[in-house]
């Protein structure tokens, strides 16, 4: 290697051998495996090299990167960039986690936004959506960050969007992408991220499919897989919760088993037997179509959380809806909060029907919640 190379090589080996510990300023005790992923990202700051921490959801990213913003606060200004959905929660999350730094979210206020980037200083965090860092693309550009934090990074799997280019003008001490997904469906998912945090660690886009992403999905080629796993495991941090379970309080996990009354069984027999005809129908082609088979397996989901979803003309309400509603009254009545999830927004909207008729408070948030009034309903639940 040239002295370049060798420089970089000796800020690793420093790197290495360093035992950072959580700053005094985090408002927080960080487990063991949250203290050791602190560390980490230490020591790839220190050689001036990008990573991605890409635990498990809820193992506690965003508490792990602001101790890390907190260490870094000194030497610049920092940008975490985030899907809109998410940049309210890291000001609260900063404001209760790590209280020195002063967050703030772009674009709250319209005629400030160039100039609070320009000012950006030491001590300060701007959370920005990946929406505005591209509206706004030479404003950010032309600022020098101490630390860049690209949130949710999976959304930078396509290095050929103008998304992933802007985040790669960026100019950054050192980069930091969080992702409980790194590699989504392909490996040039993961050559655009390293791509992003380490600029020719993976060589070209060409060479790569050549040595790495071709042989080890066409062939399954195990030698180029454990080449490609040292190549970019010091750089890439994943755990699951099973590899922490020790560290994490037990959850009890109970199954509610929901048997539809006759009517509501009839239906769903009559629904499975309608897509099995509908795919019999198709030529030998189409029926093997992925995209065929999923969208029947679709009308079957929503139909099992609730027949109105497949067959509102019916008016016939499910029996989880039932359920749910009776769980959500027990609950409440115990003083407990509980967060309910469904992919079907519309499904949402149905158990709120419920939950107005039995008079209990909720808080409903979707992809159609503007951003301002997410924060603010998210604060509202947290008051409880």
């Amino acid at each position: 290697g040239d002295a370049k190379w060798r420089e970089r090589a000796q800020r690793l080996a420093e790197a290495a051998a360093l035992d950072p510990q959580p700053p005094r300023s985090l408002q927080a005790v960080l487990r063991p495996y949250q203290a050791e992923g602190h560390a980490w990202m230490r020591r790839l700051a220190h050689a001036e090299f990008g990573g991605c921490l890409a635990d498990d959801m809820g193992l506690g990213k965003t508490v792990q990167t602001l101790a890390l913003l907190l260490d870094r606060a000194a030497i610049g200004p920092a940008l975490v960039v985030a899907p809109t959905s998410v940049c309210a929660n890291w000001a609260a999350e900063a404001a209760r986690f790590a209280p020195a730094l002063q967050t703030a979210v772009y674009g709250q206020t319209e005629g400030e936004r160039s100039a609070s980037v320009a000012a950006a200083a030491p001590w300060q965090v701007v959370v920005v959506s990946y929406a505005l860092l591209l509206r706004d693309a030479e404003v950010f550009a032309a600022q020098e960050w101490a630390t860049l934090v690209l949130d949710e990074a999976q959304a930078l799997k396509n290095a050929a969007t103008q998304r992933a280019q802007v985040v790669g003008g960026l100019r950054a001490g050192f980069r930091l992408a969080l992702s409980g997904t790194p590699v989504e469906n392909r490996l040039a998912d993961l050559w655009s991220l390293m791509n992003l945090l380490n600029p020719g660690l993976l060589g070209s886009a060409t060479r790569f499919q050549e040595r790495f992403a071709g042989p080890i999905e066409r062939h399954r080629d195990g030698a180029a897989q454990a080449r490609l796993r040292r190549l970019v495991a010091p750089f890439l941090l994943r755990r699951t919760k099973a590899q922490v379970l020790t560290d994490l309080p037990p959850r009890t996990e109970i199954v509610h088993r929901i048997e539809p009354p006759p009517e509501e069984r009839s239906l769903l027999e009559a629904l499975r037997r309608q897509a099995l005809e509908r795919m019999a129908a198709l030529d030998v082609a189409d029926r093997r179509n992925t995209i065929n088979v999923l969208a029947e397996l679709m009308r079957l989901r929503r139909a099992a959380c609730d027949p109105r979803l497949a067959a509102p003309e019916l008016g016939l309400v499910g029996a989880k809806v039932r359920a749910f509603e009776e769980l959500a009254a027990e609950l409440v009545a115990g003083g407990h909060q509980a967060l309910v999830f469904s992919q079907f927004t519309d499904f949402l909207r149905l158990l709120a029907e419920r939950l107005d008729a039995a008079g209990l408070r909720y808080q409903l948030l979707d992809g159609s919640t503007p951003a301002a009034a997410r924060a603010e309903r998210v604060a509202a639940f947290q008051r409880g």
